[in-house]
């Protein structure tokens, strides 16, 4: 629960302060009740103290060193992400996609360097769900508490820089999914729930439903045709036989005018009429002067 930051100046070690709990009483009944004991606080404190204190007096601690430091058996805490609010704090949108394009190996990873401390602060207090190796953490951790180089960790660790590149790309794009992830929660949360459908079949069947569409246009059309036979439709129809076209079409003029069928036959009809009234006007007075 403490470790002094100097070394001492004869033996060059850091005095150390640990505790073991005598009873197991506080821990019988599970995991939650290991969370709220006494013994729990303290160790949560010493570990958010000593992440804070790796890029300081602890910076020459070897990575395996302090990884053992931070990796306790007793307490194995409950990893959760952190809440859209609490992400905000520490990265803007802009640098959620400069995470995305290193991930996809469109930039140098110099790019994000500056992003390696919260990420490795959120990881190592168990404030982002993402699973890394053994070299994977100890990477994060030299990379991002200690602000070590690549070059650094290459000696310390015995690894070739291109595979610590490699190894390092697939921690960033797990914190990028991980990332993505609680951002699409928050506006999941914002959006219409979701109701399920439940398909139930039609009444009738698809031909069915045609057949009477059919009958229902057929009839329509019955109806539309017997108005337009009730319809005189005489005045639309061309007036003239084909010889009147002929000689009119023939004479050069730019007026053409020709009597219609239905003229003639009209006048015809008022002629025949006339006459018949005119002779009955006729008999009349012929049995007048008779009388």
């Amino acid at each position: 629960v403490y470790l002094r930051q100097t070394p001492n100046d004869l033996t060059g070690e850091h005095s150390c302060i640990m505790l073991h709990l005598l009873s197991d009483e506080d821990t019988e009944d599970g995991q939650d009740k290991k969370e709220d004991s006494w013994l729990y606080a303290f160790w949560k404190d010493f570990r958010r103290r000593f992440v804070s204190l790796l890029a300081y007096q602890f910076k020459n601690f070897t990575p395996s060193m302090s990884l053992s430091i931070l990796e306790q058996k007793q307490f194995k805490s409950r990893k959760t992400n952190p809440t859209v609010q609490e992400m905000e704090t520490y990265f803007t949108r802009y640098d959620v996609k400069r995470l995305e394009l290193y991930a996809q190996n469109m930039v140098d990873y110099h790019l994000i360097v500056d992003l390696l401390p919260s990420i490795s602060r959120l990881f190592f207090l168990n404030q982002m769900d993402i699973q890394l190796s053994i070299v994977q953490s100890a990477m994060l951790l030299g990379l991002g508490l200690q602000h070590k180089t690549v070059e650094d960790l290459e000696k310390e660790l015995d690894l070739p820089s291109s595979q610590l590149l490699g190894l390092f790309n697939r921690i960033i794009r797990k914190v990028v999914n991980c990332l993505n992830a609680v951002m699409e929660a928050d506006v999941e949360k914002d959006m219409i729930e979701r109701k399920e459908i439940t398909l139930q079949p039609t009444e009738q069947s698809m031909e069915d439903e045609l057949n009477a569409a059919a009958k229902e246009v057929e009839a329509t059309q019955k109806k539309e045709l017997a108005i337009l036979k009730d319809l005189d439709l005489t005045q639309y129809e061309v007036k003239g036989s084909e010889h009147e076209w002929k000689q009119a079409l023939s004479s050069g003029s730019k007026m053409i005018s020709i009597k219609g069928a239905t003229l003639e036959k009209k006048r015809k009809t008022e002629d025949a009429i006339a006459m018949l009234e005119g002779s009955g006007k006729k008999k009349k007075m012929k049995k007048k002067h008779k009388s």
